[in-house]
């Protein structure tokens, strides 16, 4: 299966909030939620709370699809300041069928902490959210 991913729109450091998110985290989590449409293919994914610098000059994602697996790597090219913060991303992977999928989101700051990782299976769940706990900059205590 060939999957492509976009990240959507330019994501600004986190001061103005998503008002239509399903969950409202706090600064101490990490969020993925995700909606299937099962006609077009397409898995719309938002990032709340992605770490990343505060001045990059551009954030990008790969996706990678191995067995039942689905790998989303984040980046970010060139690190301008000396501050990172949090940023909503907004993502759309295209290519998929109704399934069962393992999906993991490798973010550049996690560090040793939990990864973000969903068990979707998107014949019967459309839609649905996981947050995880971080305890290290960017993110708050």
């Amino acid at each position: 299966m060939d999957l492509t991913i976009q990240l959507l729109g330019n994501p600004q450091c986190n001061g103005l909030k998503s008002g239509n998110t399903i969950v409202e985290p706090s600064a101490s989590q990490s969020c993925l939620e995700y909606l299937f449409d099962q006609e077009t293919g397409k898995l719309s994914l938002k990032h709340l709370n992605a770490g990343f610098n505060c001045c990059p000059d551009s954030l990008w994602c790969t996706v990678v699809y191995r067995n039942d697996s689905i790998i989303v790597q984040e980046f970010e090219k060139h690190v301008g300041c000396k501050c990172n913060c949090l940023y909503d991303l907004d993502l759309v992977i295209e290519g998929l069928v109704p399934g069962t999928y393992h999906l993991k989101l490798n973010e550049p700051y996690l560090g040793n902490q939990e990864p973000l990782i969903l068990d979707l299976n998107l014949r019967s769940e459309k839609q649905g959210s996981s947050c995880v706990k971080r305890t290290i900059y960017p993110w708050g205590l």
